[in-house]
């Protein structure tokens, strides 16, 4: 734990929106170790600016949902997060209920893929400015069996990649072991049999290659999944890849990049607030990135849930 003793000496050249001390959680192992670089830049924008602020590190999964729940029964008004989706997944989950906390993003991860759906930027200094001169919005979550998430959860292709980035990271940094791993999982991909229900309603039957329930608009560290998903409209944006043979797949792969696999014929794309997911043998759920649940699954809305700072 770290305090601030430079802010009275470093007065803004505007007065700052946040209010009171802010309690920074930093998860030091974010995008491969760059975060604290990063968190340092941000740090001294801050300090000129004369936000009072106490830094927390994480130091295992899920400190970051601790230090957050810890922070708000102290009184904290304002957290603000560095590091990648996982990390900010974490302190998300705690604020739940907590009408009265905003959340400051310092998009520090490999992906950041929820922070750029708000156009939250990336550069240390720029989330840093926004940080201290922002306005808060309310912006929805999501809830997959239970689990919160921010961005997206997903069964089926996005999490054999994930399976296979993990032992991509040894040695490598940035986004080269998520490309290794889209190609590991193009030669492994699996058929899902999948019955799916929107909002209660008729159920469909089908045998798929992805499932993804979307808040944000990207997965995988940029890829364009559901490019009209908006993380303050009260709805999940549905994407569902019909099972398709190799070559198929590798011509509908790319356009995901951009957002252009929407209107083609092996994808189904639809809005709900609820989904009900069952397969035919037991899969594994990824949500933000993380394999944490399994089918079946239930996945839920949570409308207007925290409050964010951004643009």
């Amino acid at each position: 734990m770290s305090f601030n003793e430079t802010a009275a000496k470093n007065p803004a050249p505007h007065e700052t929106k946040r209010r009171g001390e802010c309690t920074i959680i930093s998860n030091p192992c974010a995008g491969s170790g760059q975060c604290e670089v990063s968190l340092e830049a941000a740090l001294r924008r801050f300090d000129a600016a004369g936000l009072r602020y106490r830094v927390l590190r994480t130091e295992r999964p899920y400190h970051a949902t601790q230090l957050a729940l810890e922070a708000i029964e102290s009184g904290a008004e304002t957290l603000i997060v560095a590091g990648g989706d996982g990390t900010l997944r974490e302190v998300a989950s705690a604020l739940v209920g907590k009408a009265g906390v905003e959340v400051c993003i310092l998009p520090f991860g490999t992906g950041n893929d929820f922070a750029s759906a708000l156009d939250i930027p990336a550069d240390p200094l720029e989330a840093a400015e926004l940080a201290l001169y922002g306005e808060a919005k309310k912006c929805d979550l999501a809830r997959a069996n239970g689990t919160v998430y921010t961005n997206v959860c997903g069964l089926g292709f996005d999490v054999e990649v994930l399976k296979r980035v993990e032992k991509h990271k040894k040695g490598r940094k940035g986004m080269l072991p998520y490309a290794l791993g889209i190609i590991d999982a193009l030669f492994t991909r699996k058929k899902i049999r999948a019955r799916i229900s929107i909002d209660g309603g008729e159920t469909l039957e089908l045998d798929t290659l992805l499932i993804t329930l979307c808040n944000g608009k990207r997965f995988g560290g940029g890829m364009l999944v559901a490019p009209d998903a908006s993380a303050d409209d009260g709805l999940i944006d549905v994407m569902i890849v019909k099972w398709i043979g190799f070559f198929k797949m590798i011509v509908l792969l790319p356009l995901f990049l951009k957002g252009g696999h929407i209107g083609k014929k092996p994808v189904i794309h639809c809005r709900a607030r609820s989904i009900r997911v069952e397969t035919q043998y037991e899969n594994t759920v990824e949500t933000d990135g993380e394999l944490i649940e399994r089918t079946p699954l239930l996945c839920e809305i949570l409308p207007a849930a925290i409050n964010v700072v951004r643009p």
